[in-house]
């Protein structure tokens, strides 16, 4: 059931991104000449970069995970959490492989391990061109996002958890319920990404935002479905947390390491055409990707939470 204090909370998270997000903009917009890209890749700038790099979600996924095993007060909590990692993880991989290609570019071979595996290229037909580390970009970042909620909601803010008992009570056609604010935010800032990509000025025009498209799926199909009976149980103070800590790691990895050094870029015809000049052209959409996944990956866990508790509930 939503209360007053679950809207204040929602409200005062994005307060926070607006306070955070708003100097931003005013920075970049006095940037005219965009940082050049490292063009010298045969000089090997960063050997096994990309590789080393994984590290980033790695480290806090070893520390974190040596939280949760030892956490085990609660093992419905904890059997929720993996097959949240396993589920959502496994559909990240799955997306790269049908996706990665299309959005993706990954000229700099020498940053990674040089072991491809297969993915549907634009042409058409299957190429062996997606660098192994993907697998472990997907999956890590899925799990350690997954890891600091967990972690933010059973100790940080362990005192904001809000109480389990009320989901033993939830019916199963509740499980999924249709909300309408999320279809339309979805539907909205799709729009609004389709009207930049054809008559802002910025150049191409050309093609779809296929991108753009993917990520607002990813972020409001989970909220659509899901959100009604997650809301009640979303500890705000944990997802602004994990929220924080991705971001920050976004901006960081992909804006002054990956798209500089070439470990990945991205296609242009695919992208609405905003970017961020002072992360070397970096689309808009690298950051927002991944808030979408930490949203949809906490209502995910949340209902997956839900069920398992209400189901438990029942076992004789």
């Amino acid at each position: 059931m939503k209360t007053k204090q679950t809207t204040t909370d929602f409200k005062v998270l994005v307060a926070m991104i607006l306070v955070l997000t708003f100097p931003f903009i005013l920075t970049l917009m006095t940037i005219r000449e965009p940082r050049p890209l490292v063009s010298d890749l045969n000089a090997d700038p960063t050997p096994l970069g990309y590789t080393w790099s994984l590290s980033l979600f790695i480290v806090p996924v070893l520390v974190l995970s040596v939280w949760q095993a030892r956490h085990k007060e609660n093992p419905i909590q904890q059997k929720a959490f993996w097959i949240t990692a396993v589920l959502l993880a496994g559909a990240g991989v799955f997306l790269d492989v049908f996706f990665g290609l299309y959005f993706f570019t990954f000229e700099n071979a020498r940053a990674t391990l040089g072991l491809n595996f297969w993915g549907f290229s634009p042409p058409g037909g299957l190429r062996r061109g997606l660098p192994i580390e993907e697998l472990g970009f997907y999956s890590f970042g899925v799990v350690a996002v997954l890891l600091a909620y967990a972690w933010g909601d059973e100790f940080w803010f362990g005192a904001y958890n809000a109480d389990d008992l009320p989901r033993r009570h939830t019916q199963l056609r509740q499980m999924i319920s249709f909300h309408p604010a999320s279809a339309f935010f979805g539907i909205a800032i799709f729009i609004l990404g389709w009207l930049y990509k054809r008559y802002a000025p910025h150049a191409p025009h050309e093609g779809f935002p296929g991108y753009f498209l993917f990520l607002t799926a990813v972020g409001t199909i989970p909220s659509i479905l899901f959100f009604p009976v997650a809301n009640a149980y979303i500890n705000w103070r944990a997802l602004s947390l994990a929220f924080l800590f991705i971001v920050l790691v976004s901006l960081f990895w992909e804006g002054t390491l990956a798209v500089p050094y070439q470990w990945w870029g991205y296609q242009p015809r695919q992208m609405i055409g905003l970017t961020l000049n002072g992360f070397s052209g970096l689309p808009v959409e690298a950051p927002l990707l991944w808030m979408g996944i930490t949203w949809a990956t906490v209502i995910v866990y949340e209902t997956i939470y839900t069920l398992i508790y209400r189901n438990s509930a029942k076992s004789p």
